[in-house]
């Protein structure tokens, strides 16, 4: 008869556990298989898996796009210029533009003497050693309650010879009976206005040998004539060049010779001949323009 006490009751039957080196065994086959899978093709599953969870894992780098060839260039395209586009201004046609003394205060001296005003010769002055100028002065004898006649001219400039402005005074100066200016000082303001062939001012001449009061502007040239207000018998004479108006300047910047680069000239001359050439001054150009043209 089998035995029935509870020390030999059946027992259930446990199951088998697999050893901890099975797990870690399986964890890394998998982790290869899986690293074989996602590596394999050039990470193109690893990308997908990331790309799905949101990561972009590998961002691409965005290359430029290959330069373009450039255009072949075309060939270059040749013209000549004429020689008066490009020549240096001449300083003989200045004087149609430019308001320029065409005198310079030695010859305006020496016109005066020849006239037979005997004006000193020009030097430079006493007060200061920068202004050159030559004078003539005359005073009559005293008539009665009368002051003497008396006549005062100067023309003053650099040591360059360039005028600044020339100036008259006379003083109860004699006149004939229409009340004419004596022809014998009339000849000084004839000398004066002629000299810079300056022919724009017309009614000049004709108000001082009446003596009226004259006042002409004009590019520059200032000429005043005037009666002195508290002196009676007294007057003012005064020629003048102020080029600073704007005009002016653009036209004197234009033919500075600073400004330009020699050009070729057509004619052979050297370049210091047509150095020589572009440099002549406005008074040897004065002497051979048309005398009626305009300044």
């Amino acid at each position: 008869m089998p035995d029935t006490s509870p020390a030999y009751a059946k027992q259930p039957v446990k199951k088998p556990r697999l050893p901890v080196a099975f797990w870690l065994l399986l964890a890394i086959s998998l982790s290869l298989v899986m690293g074989t899978v996602l590596l394999s093709n050039d990470m193109k599953h690893l990308k997908e898996a990331g790309r799905y969870f949101g990561y972009d894992l590998f961002p691409q780098e965005v290359k430029p796009p290959p330069p373009k060839a450039l255009p072949r260039p075309a060939p270059p395209t040749t013209f000549k210029l004429p020689l008066h586009v490009i020549e240096t201004p001449m300083a003989q046609t200045a004087s149609a533009f430019l308001r320029t003394w065409r005198i310079s205060g030695p010859a305006m001296c020496a016109a005066l003497r020849d006239a037979g005003i005997e004006t000193s010769e020009w030097a430079a002055a006493s007060f200061n050693a920068d202004t050159y100028e030559c004078f003539f002065e005359h005073s009559g004898k005293r008539e009665k309650d009368q002051l003497p006649s008396s006549i005062f001219v100067i023309v003053r400039g650099d040591a360059a010879g360039t005028i600044n402005n020339m100036r008259v005074k006379i003083i109860n100066p004699q006149t004939d009976q229409h009340g004419q200016l004596d022809p014998g000082i009339l000849r000084i303001f004839e000398i004066m206005l002629r000299q810079p062939q300056w022919l724009d001012f017309h009614e000049t001449l004709n108000a001082i040998q009446n003596l009226r009061d004259v006042k002409e502007d004009g590019f520059g040239a200032n000429i005043n004539f005037s009666r002195e207000v508290l002196n009676e018998g007294r007057y003012n004479f005064t020629l003048s060049l102020d080029p600073t108006s704007p005009r002016q300047k653009r036209t004197r910047n234009y033919f500075s010779e600073r400004r330009w680069l020699l050009s070729p000239d057509p004619s052979g001359k050297t370049g210091d001949a047509q150095s020589e050439a572009a440099a002549e001054p406005p008074d040897a150009a004065a002497q051979t323009e048309d005398p009626q043209q305009r300044p």
